[in-house]
């Protein structure tokens, strides 16, 4: 086994807590190719109440960069409702790289292809989505970005921004559409 693999099969019993539980109950798969020695350390490793304190790091590194990437998404589903999002999000898109702003968007998807019963969840969601193509690093221009509003940008936006829940966002059927100016920066115009 190479060093490459013994570190990476550590790190997913960092990042998937699923899989180090499944460790735990029936040990290593027999076709993982490990040695005797790397077994043993591996598994004393997922047995570890060290790696609890290291999975709680993970998480609030991640936590952390989803916040900051998705301010006015998390501003609105917050509490309880940020936290079941987060979960049912982290247990079928486990992590795949540390890069947050591809997992930022992939978690504005997960929200947006979900049912939800808070009246600007999807907005809000397909606005900061599309913010965050517009800022990714490409080669390319990236193409206009279009959202769909329902309700009043800046009713709805203007207190997300401000890290209070909008009350009574007026209905107002519009669509936003950024671009990438000049010097990188997103911005949007109003379509009525």
């Amino acid at each position: 086994m190479s060093l490459a693999t013994f570190q990476s099969l550590m790190a997913r019993l960092v990042i998937d807590p699923a899989w180090r539980a499944s460790v735990l109950a029936q040990g290593f798969p027999e076709d993982a190719d490990l040695s005797a020695l790397e077994r043993r350390r591996l598994n004393a490793i997922a047995a570890s109440t060290g790696l609890d304190i290291n999975q709680t790091l993970h998480k609030g590194f991640r936590l952390g960069k989803i916040k900051a990437l998705l301010p006015l998404t998390t501003t609105l589903l917050k509490g309880e409702a940020l936290q079941a999002a987060l979960s049912a999000f982290w247990t079928q898109h486990p992590p795949r790289t540390f890069y947050f702003l591809p997992e930022a968007i992939e978690f504005c998807d997960f929200l947006l292809a979900r049912p939800s019963h808070d009246p600007y969840l999807h907005e809000v969601a397909a606005f900061e989505r599309a913010h965050l193509e517009l800022q990714r690093a490409r080669t390319d221009e990236p193409a206009p970005q279009t959202v769909r509003f329902v309700h009043h940008p800046s009713q709805l936006l203007g207190p997300l921004a401000q890290g209070r829940q909008p009350v009574s966002v007026e209905r107002r059927p519009c669509t936003a559409v950024g671009v990438r100016d000049a010097q990188g920066q997103a911005q949007w115009t109003l379509q009525e």
